[in-house]
């Protein structure tokens, strides 16, 4: 017998003890999660048995008649208001994820045509082209200015405010 089944059988515990299966019992008797399960299902339902319900106001009815007929003077709604009613309160909900989906696909095409657009306006300049001859002379020159200051952490002279050559 496992927790799930004993689960399920509660409500029959509780209605028809007789009914329930030897086994049920024996797992309530061994498992104290299910038993402190079962303690508690019959703290609510005794609850439940001790509930008065209220009753109804003498003019309910007459209120709701009154307000059935506001309703149906007002007469009756456009189509786009009894189709936006059928989404949020209809009984048929298979057709909320098909309308979400519509609108993520819409949202998905009109903001991908609108950075499309964009893009068509901007202009790019075109690329220039750099000839290998000028890169190299500008990383001999980045070496050598770092070639320079490693040299300078070498030198006890330029601490002390002299300054480095290139040329020596």
């Amino acid at each position: 017998m496992t927790c799930e089944k004993l689960q399920k059988a509660l409500p029959d515990m509780l209605m028809d003890p007789a009914r329930v299966p030897v086994d049920v019992r024996q797992h309530l008797r061994h498992c104290s999660r299910c038993e402190s399960e079962w303690n508690e299902f019959q703290t609510t339902m005794s609850l439940l048995d001790t509930w008065q319900v209220p009753e109804p106001s003498p003019y309910f009815a007459t209120r709701l008649a009154s307000r059935i007929e506001e309703q149906k003077q007002l007469g009756s709604a456009s189509w786009l208001e009894r189709m936006r009613m059928h989404l949020l309160f209809g009984t048929d909900r298979r057709l909320r994820p098909v309308m979400a989906g519509g609108f993520a696909l819409l949202l998905i095409v009109t903001a991908g045509s609108y950075t499309g657009f964009e893009s068509l306006n901007r202009t790019v300049p075109p690329s220039q082209t750099v000839s290998a001859t000028v890169t190299d002379l500008q990383l001999m020159d980045s070496n050598a200015q770092t070639l320079q200051q490693f040299a300078a952490f070498d030198d006890p002279g330029a601490s002390q405010g002299q300054s480095f050559s290139a040329n020596p």
